[in-house]
């Protein structure tokens, strides 16, 4: 069964913390108990709720190894949760992570992406917000197995280009890379203000060692203000790998800002790749030939031909919009929006809107970090992540710290799962 009521895509079954205990995070150390590193470094299905709002200030990076745990950032009393300085990576199995900002900043001169996802299966990021790295802001990227996994309805925006890299110039969106038969979707996001690699998918390994490929479905994303040509590109073939690469890109909306200077989807210069391309509008405008908005690199006709492939990539269903509703869909709901959209977020969605904002160096270009506020948990006598109100509505017991495991309705939800899904419902749906 589906991770929660709307999770779609590759991984949409992702099982998270399913049936195992709660573990509450209760203040913003960056370790200890009570902190988020506490819980995710914790053996054993988990579901980390959290008691507290606010900025957790990493000292190092915060890496999920251990598998089956749900994080569950829209239980936050007050503004939310909103990680700086490290990042948030992802290595394990069967992980669920909703509502939560990643923003590191430049302040640890440290190489990053804010998200990134590496190894293991089953895996959904879903309602996040990320931002403010020195590298990619939110990849999904392996040279070994990694799959089954999904971004959605995120907020990817403000890399740091000219910031601490030892490269230079480097602010990109997603860096998305996979093999072996494996696939990620990503849908229903918002790119904003990167120089590139929206996204830039590829795999590392060559058609002889990988013949199955990749399969990356990119769908009803909203991508604004890039620089350069394109917003996104598969460079494996000019860096002289014959990697298999099986791409849909379906109902993107692409919309250009003060940084850009091109008007193309995509370029791609790997001739062993194949992509299915479909309503993907650029300033609002659908072209009549699809195939338009992508430049091809040094392609023969026959390798162009086998390229363009007429049907989509079979993949699992998304339900998809038109690239218009997508639009609006996602500057609606996307990102971290639960308990409520922060001040960045707000900030960025009204310059897509407004077609404002520009591609940064530095946080404090922006005024970094906003206060985020906490408020007073809701009662919950015995610790199981669910209000003593909302068990006594839904006939449970506030005093039996066993029942949130249980599955009352017999619907295959837990009974906290099916409180974290009430918290979500008003947007979790789009």
């Amino acid at each position: 069964m589906p991770a929660f009521p709307g999770a779609e895509g590759f991984g949409a079954y992702a099982q998270g913390g399913r049936g195992g205990r709660v573990i509450e995070v209760t203040n913003l150390n960056d370790s200890g108990p009570g902190s988020l590193r506490d819980a995710v470094n914790a053996e054993g299905p988990r579901i980390v709720v959290f008691r507290v709002s606010g900025t957790i200030d990493l000292k190092s990076g915060l890496s999920i190894r251990n598998p089956y745990i749900t994080i569950a950032g829209q239980t936050a009393p007050g503004d939310g949760i909103c990680l700086k300085t490290y990042s948030l990576s992802v290595a394990a199995e069967h992980v669920i992570i909703r509502f939560i900002r990643c923003r590191p900043g430049d302040n640890a001169k440290f190489e990053g992406d804010a998200i990134s996802i590496s190894t293991g299966r089953h895996i959904i990021v879903d309602h996040c917000s990320a931002s403010w790295s020195v590298d990619e802001t939110l990849s999904a990227s392996t040279s070994g197995q990694l799959g089954d996994v999904t971004v959605q309805w995120c907020i990817i925006s403000e890399s740091l280009n000219n910031s601490s890299h030892h490269k230079g110039a480097h602010g990109y969106g997603s860096l998305i890379r996979g093999g072996w038969g494996n696939g990620y979707t990503f849908h229903h996001n918002l790119y904003a203000h990167h120089r590139g690699r929206l996204p830039r998918p590829g795999n590392y390994n060559s058609r002889s060692k990988d013949p199955d490929g990749f399969i990356f479905d990119f769908r009803n994303n909203v991508v604004y203000n890039w620089a350069g040509s394109a917003a996104g590109y598969n460079a494996d073939g000019s860096n002289g790998v014959d990697s298999i690469t099986k791409m849909n890109f379906v109902g993107n909306y692409y919309k250009r800002g003060a940084n850009s200077n091109g008007s193309l989807v995509f370029s791609e210069t790997t001739r062993t790749a194949k992509a299915f391309f479909a309503d993907n509008a650029m300033n609002g405008v659908s072209p009549g030939d699809p195939w338009s908005l992508v430049a091809f690199r040094n392609f023969t006709a026959e390798q162009l031909q086998r390229y363009k492939q007429a049907k989509p990539i079979p993949v699992p269903r998304v339900i998809t919009d038109d690239s218009t509703r997508a639009f609006k869909r996602v500057l609606a709901q996307a990102g971290a929006a639960l308990p409520k959209r922060d001040a960045v977020d707000t900030r960025v969605i009204n310059g897509v809107i407004n077609g404002t904002g520009r591609i940064i160096d530095d946080e404090q270009d922006v005024g970094g970090w906003p206060v985020l506020k906490s408020a007073k948990p809701p009662v919950d006598t015995d610790h199981d992540g669910m209000p003593d109100d909302w068990e006594k509505s839904h006939g449970l017991n506030p005093n039996d710290k066993t029942d949130g495991a249980k599955d009352r309705d017999g619907d295959g939800y837990t009974n906290i799962e099916e409180y974290l899904n009430h918290l979500a419902l008003p947007i979790s749906n789009g």
